[in-house]
């Protein structure tokens, strides 16, 4: 996947989910709107308050002729950056650069890639015209092992993902979104999750070995640090590497559960822990063996059994 900065001169195609964020997407786009008017920059809008329908939008872009000078903005969330980099892969033009403007409640990919969230700051790096090329995860599922899914941030199967699940299904989380707070209902949702998610099994498998955990509770395949609004589950993961991790964690007692949540929010020290493992390669397959939630880039999906082949 590549990420573009490109000429401000040129025209830019912004692909806006206007809801992101509870309406902070739409107040970004304005901030944007304005400035680049006063700088007579020309610009179109592709809005998509509805699901998939920004994955249609940029598809008809990208099947239709235009300017290599021109750019795609993305201005949302993590999803509506997940939505659009798929439509663009399964488009006639799937290496098309990507601008993206941050404006949702986690923000993840942004932090990893050092993106700025400031409309001003975003038009003076575009104006540098530089393109960097940075890695995105993608996967297959058994059922379907001719159709490929992307995603920027992780591919998380039992706890993370029912976090997720519940605050993505929360009206709280639209309330806290209003004061800029709605990674904090991540945190609320924790100790719930704490009581509720059972262990299960899971089988990982590279091209080099196979690994068994049969007291899983965590398995996350991660494209860099974070996950849940910028907490760090694998500080040395790096969106430059050329490689994906799948993190598993074993369920640990509730104090001991305690500690390491404490060090992953403070030193990162929870990576040496026993009960933690860190499995590195190109190509990852993942299959659990009892149904649980998953998340894809925030975007929670129903309990059910997995086997996905994952790579960068």
């Amino acid at each position: 996947m590549k990420n573009s900065i490109m000429k401000v001169t040129s025209q830019l195609n912004i692909f806006l989910n206007p809801i992101s964020g509870n309406g902070k997407a739409l107040q970004v786009y304005r901030k944007l709107k304005q400035l680049l008017q006063k700088e007579e920059i020309q610009y179109q809008t592709y809005i998509g308050p509805h699901p998939n329908s920004l994955y249609t939008r940029v598809q008809e872009y990208a099947a239709s002729p235009h300017p290599a000078e021109e750019v795609i903005v993305v201005i949302g969330g993590d999803g509506t950056f997940n939505e659009v980099l798929n439509g663009l892969k399964h488009s006639p033009r799937p290496n098309l650069p990507l601008a993206y403007l941050p404006a949702g409640s986690g923000n993840d990919f942004a932090r990893a890639a050092g993106l700025t969230t400031d409309p001003q700051e975003f038009i003076k790096r575009i104006s540098q015209a530089k393109t960097v090329t940075v890695d995105c995860g993608s996967f297959t599922y058994a059922s379907e092992p001719e159709k490929r899914h992307y995603f920027v941030n992780n591919f998380g199967i039992g706890f993370d993902a029912y976090v997720v699940h519940l605050s993505n299904n929360q009206k709280l989380k639209n309330e806290l979104n209003h004061f800029h707070l709605g990674k904090f209902i991540y945190g609320l949702n924790i100790l719930s999750v704490l009581r509720k998610q059972n262990t299960f099994a899971v089988t990982i498998k590279t091209a080099e070995k196979s690994y068994h955990y049969g007291d899983a509770y965590f398995v996350t395949t991660t494209n860099h640090p974070y996950f849940g609004g910028g907490i760090a589950i694998l500080p040395s993961a790096n969106i430059e590497s050329h490689v994906l991790d799948t993190v598993v964690v074993e369920k640990p007692g509730l104090g001991k559960f305690i500690r390491l949540f404490a060090k992953l929010l403070t030193d990162g020290s929870h990576v040496t822990d026993p009960q933690f493992h860190d499995i590195q390669a190109k190509e990852i397959h993942v299959e659990t063996h009892k149904p649980q939630y998953r998340q894809i880039d925030g975007e929670d999906g129903e309990r059910a059994s997995y086997a996905v082949s994952v790579k960068n």
